[in-house]
């Protein structure tokens, strides 16, 4: 239970599933329109293929049909998926003229509210993006590199010397907490245990709890009434968490997110709006991602020496090209969605309107035509040599829609890997690369980016 009575306007995860509805399109081309050509096998298998396996069905469809091609995939319909860079570029930082962000992202409604920055496009976007962005300035981040090197070290303090673990999942419990504490700004450890447990619910939305966005009523039902009223748990403990910093006499001197989404703001529905899509913007990815970075590092000496070397100069540039190759390589989204709003040019094609078109983030990040014949390799080096191919890099989409916590997520990575560093020394439970699986959006390793801890060292 929380510990306080919630009387703000709410809207129960019942009624935002029931007042949301999927539009599935089936554009037809007009004269002078077309679709790229793509496979005919039956959109049953293609649905299957997209959503289990993508990061291995894409780059065969690739090489198949070329740089641009379509696929029939339930429940969206046809699909059309971009691969090459200027296409990408086209289409990942296309404005709401062309390739608006909102529609795409309003699937995410049900889970976080119709307000998410995350389903806005145009005036109502850039409204709600200046509200949010001060949040993630690079000072105000910075000052909270100590707080994250502190339970980072409590994390790092809990792992077994020895036996083998998936690094990924004391990787989720790391940016929860990081969360809880920085965003939601709850410092009583049993707060933050009940809150962490809500949201982890929250996030950890499964494919059959999917079937609630496109039949509602199932929400009356079993498991899924569980889900429900898991949401609404959840939101009790965030409205909890919100009414007690509005209250907070100290508020303006506290460094969370939450504080200063407070100011000048009465809405605490909006205010939990912002919190849920910051959870689920930052919390998985931002775990995946980490646990890649040491599934990389430790597969490669040299490049894991040399960060090791530097982990007591401040400023230095390694750590930094070690996030940003590991974001390269493993980005945190496999792919973009977006839907055009009218006709529009793209790779010799016309499309019609209302054409999904999904830009491929991992295409653009190796593509030989941008990075070189070692573009699939893992060189932090790249980004210390001059004029690296920026263009080409996308882990946190852009344009106008670029990730709000991107400085937030890649300052925290770099922490991550400085203090896990001076307290451990980790080596993987096999030569091997981890191979890679989906998981919805994201590409996780599918072992878990399993390690073990060789020994503990005295911190520097």
């Amino acid at each position: 239970m929380s510990d306080f009575t919630v009387t703000h306007p709410r809207t129960p995860a019942r009624e935002r599933l029931r007042s949301w509805r999927p539009e599935i399109r089936h554009p037809t081309p007009g004269p002078g329109e077309a679709l790229p050509p793509g496979p005919r096998t039956p959109a049953a298998l293609q649905s299957l293929r997209v959503w289990g396996g993508r990061n291995t069905y894409f780059p065969a469809m690739r090489e198949r049909f070329g740089d641009l091609f379509t696929l029939r995939v339930a429940p969206i319909g046809r699909i059309v998926v971009a691969c090459g860079p200027e296409d990408v570029r086209t289409v990942a930082l296309g404005g709401p003229d062309g390739f608006p962000v909102g529609e795409n992202n309003a699937m995410f409604e049900p889970l976080l509210g119709r307000r998410t920055v995350l389903a806005l496009d145009g005036a109502a976007h850039r409204s709600e993006r200046r509200r949010m962005t001060p949040a993630f300035h690079g000072e105000r981040v910075a000052a909270l590199v100590s707080t994250m090197e502190e339970l980072t070290r409590e994390e790092v303090a809990s792992w077994p010397v020895g036996p083998a673990f998936p690094l990924v999942e004391r990787m989720r419990e790391l940016t929860l907490r990081v969360i809880v504490r920085l965003v939601i700004g709850v410092e009583d450890p049993d707060r933050a245990a009940r809150l962490a447990a809500a949201l982890r619910r929250v996030v950890d939305i499964r494919t059959r709890d999917l079937l609630m966005w496109v039949w509602p009523g199932l929400a009356r039902i079993g498991p899924w009434r569980r889900t429900v009223e898991g949401l609404d748990h959840a939101d009790d403990l965030l409205y909890a968490e919100i009414d007690r910093c509005r209250r907070d006499p100290g508020r303006q001197g506290r460094p969370d997110v939450l504080s200063m989404l407070l100011d000048g703001s009465p809405d605490d529905e909006l205010v939990r709006v912002e919190l849920v899509t910051l959870l689920t913007g930052g919390y998985e990815t931002t775990a995946v991602a980490s646990a890649w970075m040491f599934e990389r590092l430790l597969r490669h000496p040299e490049a894991l020496a040399r960060v090791r070397a530097g982990l007591d100069d401040p400023r230095d540039q390694y750590r930094t090209a070690v996030v940003k190759e590991t974001l390269r390589l493993r980005p945190v989204s496999y792919n973009l969605g977006r839907r055009t709003t009218g006709p529009v040019e793209l790779g010799g094609y016309r499309l019609p309107a209302g054409t999904f078109v999904w830009p491929s983030l991992s295409a653009i990040h190796t593509d030989r035509r941008a990075w070189g014949a070692d573009a699939t390799e893992f060189r932090p080096e790249r980004w210390l040599e001059p004029d690296p191919p920026v263009r080409a890099y996308l882990p946190f989409g852009g344009g106008a829609h670029r990730c709000l916590g991107a400085t937030f997520a890649q300052t925290e990575m770099e922490v991550i890997l400085r203090t896990v560093l001076r307290h451990v020394e980790l080596c993987p439970d096999r030569a091997a690369d981890e191979p890679a699986a989906m998981r919805n959006i994201i590409l996780v390793p599918r072992r878990g980016a399993r390690v073990r801890v060789a020994r503990t060292l005295a911190p520097h």
